[in-house]
């Protein structure tokens, strides 16, 4: 027979996260494009009296079906949890913001107070947070306890633009979750500052985000400010011997921190004796420890195995503690460890296994004096495959700017590289009355798929923005732009691609790459796209987007420019 608990049922009676009634979508795998496609969503929203969650996780939402779901989301202020993660697999970066913006207004309008909100697992990159960035500063998320940002491919802009959003309306947030996104230093930094606010943090995980040592200081500083912190989790970040220094400054003021995962962070013994004297001289309260492949020598383990073992409650407090993949000695010391930390202790990689990372000589410690080269590596330094998405975004301008010189028409090359590089009447009159063709059979040269979009679009726009000087011009730039969207076609995941160069040569979002320059007449594109946008060949997808940015940056556009949208409407509505 079960036993009765009472504290269990307390627990569960007293759970006002725990949400009993909603609507769970799970796993269906439905590729949602159209109003018509989210009738079901929309239709079970609509029947549930009480809509405490809604969860929509494993399908994928275009523009359309987000806004019927979000119609129907006006009518729930009750709504509490949205678990969202996945839920744009397959979809352009650029449908994200205009889908998620009408989800956020759908809460806003219906006086929502989210308690908590999962979007991981979906790749919108930094301009997904320009999409999220109305709601988290809405009252809708004043009352939020949980964010989980996993796995988005935020990027140090995206963490920037997050810490921004978050600043501007401060949230009391219990839980934040925001690995796997390469914030680097800059983005953490910029967290901090949010976290030093905030002060009701209760757990914190941020793994795998190339954060060094600057950054990882910042944070220790920002924990001390949220005394409940309980879960802290960095795995897989550079936090060296001085991350660790700083961190072992501040934890220890942290007195219900239970669990703490510094996993592969490349602390070194160094860095694992000024945790272990933290832990000891604090008497801190540790139940969960990694501290797995950090490169930790012998005589630092054991000094860890004692700092977490001296106080008499440690065989009953202690829960896992993984040293796996460091210098643990022979079998003795292991013996030794194992009899200290009792049944909690992981120290091998393999189950039954012990084969641990060993040094050439157990007996010499590795020499801490000297910070590894990825502790001082600065950030600017990070290689092209681990480099962030802007960064790539760069990456990319420079190799378009290489593949201009090796086309295998030398005298055509010549006369479109002028052009482009100087685009003016003339320049581009010298290519003759089929100058769309000869631009689109240069560019074709170019090899790699993103490097032919942005200069597609480049040139796209180089032709668009004289045509308040020439009409001619502008016949060309709508041309180009058949070409343009051609190209598109031509390329497997290319519609994203082709979204982010037209909003960069657009102004409607920012360059990361400083070199980038706009020569091209911005009034004269905004014309010549208020034509083409609404034609029949136009892609759906990329009008919408390029809709929802203009309308949301239209204030911060130059006046002559802003002038030019008044009179295309179709710049800013969707045509009937």
């Amino acid at each position: 027979m079960s036993s009765f608990d009472l504290n269990s049922i307390n627990t569960a009676l007293n759970d006002t996260g725990r949400a009993s009634s909603g609507v769970d979508f799970s796993g269906k795998s439905l590729k949602l494009d159209t109003e018509a496609d989210a009738k079901p969503i929309v239709d079970a929203i609509n029947q549930c009296s009480d809509l405490q969650f809604l969860t929509l996780t494993g399908n994928t939402l275009g523009v359309a079906a987000a806004q019927a779901i979000a119609k129907a989301l006006e009518k729930h202020p009750e709504l509490k949890i949205c678990r969202w993660s996945d839920m744009f697999t397959g979809r352009m970066k650029s449908e994200i913001p205009p889908a998620l913006k009408a989800l956020g207004d759908g809460m806003i309008a219906a006086g929502a107070r989210l308690a908590v909100l999962d979007l991981s697992d979906n790749a919108f990159g930094p301009i997904g947070v320009e999409g999220l960035a109305k709601l988290l500063q809405s009252e809708a998320c004043s009352q939020l306890q949980e964010l989980r940002l996993n796995n988005n491919g935020l990027g140090i802009t995206g963490g920037k633009l997050l810490a921004k959003a978050l600043s501007a309306n401060p949230i009391k947030l219990k839980v934040f979750i925001a690995g796997r996104n390469r914030l680097e230093n800059d983005g953490a930094i910029a967290l901090a500052k949010v976290f030093q606010q905030m002060g009701t943090l209760e757990e914190i995980a941020m793994p795998q985000n190339g954060i060094y040592h600057p950054g990882v200081t910042a944070l220790a500083a920002s924990f001390r400010h949220n005394p409940q912190l309980a879960c802290l989790n960095l795995n897989d970040n550079t936090i060296g011997p001085k991350g660790a220094a700083a961190l072992a400054t501040d934890i220890p003021q942290l007195k219900n921190l239970r669990s703490i995962n510094f996993g592969d962070c490349l602390l070194k013994s160094k860095g694992a004796i000024a945790l272990a004297k933290a832990f000891k001289d604090n008497a801190m309260q540790i139940e969960s420890l990694d501290l797995s492949h950090n490169e930790i020598g012998r005589e630092a383990c054991m000094e860890l195995v004692d700092s977490i073992t001296v106080l008499p409650d440690s065989g009953d407090r202690l829960t896992r503690v993984v040293l796996a993949g460091n210098s643990l000695g022979g079998a003795a010391n292991k013996k030794t460890m194992r009899d200290k930390l009792g049944g909690c202790a992981e120290l091998s990689d393999g189950e039954g296994s012990d084969d641990d990372y060993e040094t050439d000589s157990d007996d010499e410690e590795e020499d801490d004096d000297e910070e590894t080269d990825d502790d001082e590596k600065s950030d600017g330094e990070a290689s092209e495959d681990s480099a962030t998405e802007d960064a790539q975004h760069t990456l990319i301008d420079n190799k378009f700017a290489e593949s201009l010189d090796t086309s295998d028409v030398e005298e055509v090359a010549t006369d479109v590289g002028r052009f482009l590089s100087n685009p003016t009447v003339e320049n581009l009159k010298v290519l003759g009355p089929n100058a769309a063709e000869v631009i689109d059979t240069h560019l074709q040269s170019i090899k790699d798929p993103e490097s032919q979009i942005v200069a597609y679009v480049e040139a796209t726009m180089s032709a668009a923005g004289l045509s308040p000087a020439c009409a001619a011009c502008g016949d060309i730039a709508r041309d180009m732009y058949r070409g343009l969207l051609a190209a598109a076609q031509r390329h497997h995941a290319a519609a994203w691609m082709l979204a982010n160069a037209m909003l960069r040569a657009l102004t409607l979002i920012k360059s990361e790459n400083k070199s980038y320059q706009i020569r091209w007449h911005l009034p004269g594109c905004y014309a010549v796209l208020g034509e083409v946008i609404s034609q029949p060949y136009f892609p759906a997808a990329l009008r919408d987007t390029l809709q929802f940015f203009i309308r949301s940056k239209l204030p911060s556009l130059p006046e002559e420019t802003r002038q030019v949208v008044a009179k295309c409407p179709h710049l800013t509505t969707t045509r009937t």
